[in-house]
């Protein structure tokens, strides 16, 4: 059996033009068709025109033909009912949508048919006809960009006021952020064979335990000592503590920030300033960053005003965020990568699990150079 050939709206009107001046018969033998497509064509010239201009020459069927949908009544409320969760920001599923077709599809008055079978093909065909796909989330939930305008614009007056009154340099502006780093980092994708049933990639097991990194660099392009915060192990931190110039360690009961870890990262990664030009510190709104205890201990001797992004604008006006975050996880998920590849390096359980890296491979990793001065250098006056 010959396969079923498709021909655009494009294609159907050429063959038209040629029947205008040659017999059907004649015309279906050059385009090495049936005479029938061409009597068929004929009766929809009119459509097949409008499609042309109003949808697109390329187009197979013009507009209203194909399969009708079982209810196109329901059709439109399930539409509805998605678009309203989405404003929501509430998820849908492929299931859910099938389930929620099931239930509405009873109470139709336009149900074609007495069964429904909300199919995996149906679902397919519903999706395209309704302009739906399934998306990857691309960020949590935040206010529109346009309704912080006047809380980015306010907060970059803010601190370039500051810096004008005080006559500060760059290097006396000094932005820090903390963020999760996790002990398994597997990438989603690998290149394998095409056609392989079964792609697995290798981990310890351990995607869910963390170390809090907290980066800080002064507005020259100087980057200070990065601070890890382990959970628990204080013996081992303090040994491997010992051991390592380039970086600070401590550690919590959770491995997050607190308040007297701020207190800490201040006098061993800021250090105090009694006398020379007061300078100011660019954070989140973070609770440790603002708490009592921190706004107290600034006072001390550090020559320090502070400076909080308002909350929701971080990823347009934090350092950290927009630019130094995505290197230096990329970095990181590099060194794990090259790390798992090795052998002999690794620690293993009675069970023969393989072990995370350690406190002292982690903290051993090589950091990258200097934050480019093109990614800070007279921040805010950049933005």
């Amino acid at each position: 059996m010959a396969p079923k050939r498709k021909f655009t709206v494009a294609f159907k009107l050429e063959v038209l033009k040629h029947a205008t001046e040659n017999s059907g018969e004649q015309t279906a033998r050059h385009f090495n068709i049936d005479a029938r497509q061409v009597r068929a064509w004929k009766k929809q010239k009119n459509a097949l025109v409008d499609a042309a201009k109003l949808i697109s020459p390329r187009r197979a069927r013009i507009q209203g033909g194909g399969r009708r949908p079982v209810s196109e009544e329901m059709e439109a409320t399930l539409s509805c009912w998605i678009q309203e969760r989405r404003k929501r920001y509430l998820r849908v599923s492929r299931r859910m949508i099938q389930v929620k077709a099931t239930e509405l599809f009873p109470e139709m008055s336009d149900c074609q048919g007495e069964n429904f079978n909300a199919s995996r093909g149906w679902l397919e065909r519903f999706l395209k006809r309704n302009n739906f796909s399934l998306r990857k989330r691309t960020t949590m939930a935040q206010s529109d960009a346009r309704h912080s305008i006047s809380k980015i614009v306010n907060f970059i007056t803010y601190v370039n006021h500051k810096i004008a009154e005080k006559k500060m340099k760059d290097s006396d502006v000094i932005a820090m952020d903390e963020t999760a780093c996790w002990f398994d980092m597997p990438g989603q994708t690998t290149v394998d064979t095409v056609g392989v049933k079964s792609v697995t990639l290798k981990t310890t097991g351990h995607e869910k335990c963390h170390v809090t990194v907290a980066l800080a660099a002064k507005g020259d392009g100087t980057k200070l000592k990065p601070y890890i915060v382990f959970k628990g192990g204080i013996r081992e931190v303090k040994a491997v503590a010992a051991e390592c110039n380039d970086v600070v360690l401590a550690t919590s009961k959770n491995g997050w920030m607190d308040d007297s870890l701020t207190t800490d990262w201040l006098a061993k990664v800021v250090g105090r300033r009694l006398f020379g030009s007061e300078r100011l510190l660019v954070w989140d709104s973070y609770r440790c960053h603002i708490s009592q205890a921190t706004k107290t201990e600034m006072k001390t001797g550090y020559r320090m005003q502070m400076a909080v992004v308002p909350g929701g604008c971080t990823k347009y006006v934090q350092p950290a965020d927009v630019s130094w975050n995505a290197g230096f996880k990329a970095h990181l998920k590099q060194s794990y990568d090259a790390w798992l590849a090795e052998e002999g390096n690794k620690t293993f359980t009675k069970g023969g699990n393989m072990r995370a890296a350690d406190k002292r491979t982690i903290s051993r990793i090589p950091i990258p150079g200097p934050v480019p001065a093109r990614a800070f250098r007279g921040y805010p006056r950049c933005l």
